[in-house]
């Protein structure tokens, strides 16, 4: 039979799908090679991983050698001898820390064989979850990312034992997030987190010590850092002689945010505090608001309270105790020295419910005190548990707040976060705490603030029968720095992480 050639549009055809067939086969190749390289280089990281964990024990062998042949006079272990010793094993730690992090830095530039961009969000406390949970629904639904969610230990104020892995576990559980489980050898949870191959990677906070060591700063810097804080910054350098120097390094400019590649600034208070140090560049401090303040502006309508008022409303109150109590001449939290007096209101006011919603690490600064012994923190709050207007709430808080009707509080983040829902907040000083900074100063002006315990049952009687707020435009004022977007803060951080990878992509 006579062949027929192809027209011009069937040649056209062929063409570009032999093209489009060459481009594939390049791409897989492609993606081939960087796929053994990531393999390798993660295999790489494992051998020093294995070789650092038997370096102690080796070490420990080489010494107690060194001593028992000193002893029978077969080396003299001399000072120059440890000092050569000393710098030997000091060289070979700044080898490894640096093959380290040139492996973890050619890990970062390979990237993972997608368009999509990979983020992780470290997760180690429920009730901090809020700073960041819009920004991960928003990625859910943002076809540019993959967001990931793992949950792990972590140390109370860096100073209690690795634990809480399962309470996290259950709190994402609880909020319908899935996630990877990391309950295990902090250093085994950081293969599994290389091999997730994220782009970006969030910490919920700035402090290395509560964190395993696995997954301290250092050892994440094969992505991309991006900070958003976990709370407000309001306190100012203990050392500051005036305004112009009251940043705190240890808010603003710590090993972790001088590494970050991204922080997320709340404020333009808090942006001038990050660029005032001069040790990163300005432009990665964004000016985003706060995602933490968006998600609970989401939960005003939405109030939720946990008490039940079989005789119809009554007058609802939070109390929120700080964990530094001011035992030693210092700290915000006077729980310890109203607890009992604020049994007794609570035992005696029947047509008031009472909320206690302590901080995180209530429990172990009371513990930490001295003050409660014998377990008497606990039979406090089963004391308090047992009232039928009483109740305790941990985790996450819009709802409660929504629900409620006042709040009292000797704390620091919420002297900001009530502020949303417009309602009497009352500040209890106790006169001895960190200097706040100027937005401290005015977080604190906004809120009605008393000494004692008697002022403060005073004070939250006056509110209970109606008493007006006085404080209207210290509150505007305060909330017009606290919102500096109309648009949410999650879509300005997701489009300046999106601009900024794919433009290192392209």
């Amino acid at each position: 039979m006579p062949t027929t050639e192809p027209s011009n549009s069937s040649a056209e055809t062929l063409a570009e799908l032999a093209s489009l067939k060459a481009q594939v086969e390049e791409l897989t190749q492609r993606i081939d090679t960087q796929g053994s390289v990531q393999f390798e280089i993660a295999k790489l990281l494992q051998t020093f991983h294995s070789q650092l964990t038997a370096l102690p024990q080796q070490m420990s062998e080489i010494v107690k050698t060194a001593i028992e042949l000193n002893n029978h006079d077969k080396v003299p272990l001399t000072k120059e001898v440890l000092s050569k010793f000393d710098s030997r094993l000091g060289g070979m730690g700044v080898n490894l820390h640096v093959l380290k992090q040139v492996s973890q830095l050619t890990l970062r530039r390979l990237g993972p064989a997608t368009p999509k961009i990979r983020c992780v969000f470290i997760v180690q406390s429920i009730p901090m979850w809020d700073a960041l949970a819009d920004v991960y629904w928003a990625m859910t639904e943002d076809d540019r990312y993959h967001p990931m969610v793992v949950s792990i230990d972590n140390s109370q104020l860096g100073r209690a034992e690795f634990s809480g892995e399962d309470e996290v576990h259950a709190g994402l559980n609880a909020l319908g997030v899935p996630h990877i489980r990391l309950d295990m050898h902090s250093f085994d949870a950081l293969d599994i987190l290389r091999n997730l191959m994220p782009d970006v990677v969030f910490r919920q906070q700035q402090w290395d010590s509560p964190v395993p060591h696995g997954l301290r700063t250092m050892e994440i810097t094969f992505a991309r850092i991006c900070v958003v804080p976990y709370g407000m910054g309001v306190l100012a350098n203990p050392d500051a002689k005036s305004e112009a120097d009251e940043a705190y390094a240890d808010n603003y400019d710590q090993q972790y945010h001088r590494l970050a590649w991204k922080i997320f600034c709340e404020t333009e208070m808090t942006q001038s505090y990050y660029r005032s140090f001069n040790h990163s560049d300005p432009d990665k401090f964004v000016l985003s608001g706060y995602p933490k303040h968006n998600k609970l502006l989401e939960a005003k309508g939405k109030g939720e309270w946990p008490i039940a008022e079989p005789n119809g409303r009554t007058f609802r109150v939070i109390w929120a105790p700080h964990h530094s109590l001011a035992v030693h001449g210092e700290g915000f939290g006077v729980f310890h020295k109203i607890y009992k007096q604020m049994l007794d209101w609570a035992r005696s006011a029947k047509d008031i419910q009472f909320v206690l919603k302590p901080h995180p690490a209530l429990a172990f600064g009371a513990e930490q005190s001295g003050l409660f012994r014998d377990n008497s923190y606990q039979r406090y709050l089963d004391a308090w548990s047992a009232l039928p207007n009483c109740t305790i709430r941990e985790g996450t808080y819009g709802e409660l707040f929504d629900a409620s009707d006042l709040m009292i509080t000797d704390g620091v983040s919420f002297l900001t976060e009530y502020h949303l829902f417009e309602k009497p907040l009352i500040f209890i000083d106790s006169g001895v705490h960190a200097a706040f900074n100027a937005l401290g100063r005015l977080a604190e002006r906004a809120a009605h603030r008393v000494e004692t315990f008697n002022q403060l049952r005073q004070v939250a009687l006056d509110y209970k029968d109606g008493k007006a707020w006085q404080l209207v435009k210290e509150r505007e004022e305060l909330l017009k720095v606290l919102l500096p977007h109309a648009e949410p803060a999650s879509s300005i951080i997701l489009d300046s992480i999106a601009a900024d990878i794919q433009t290192s992509r392209s």
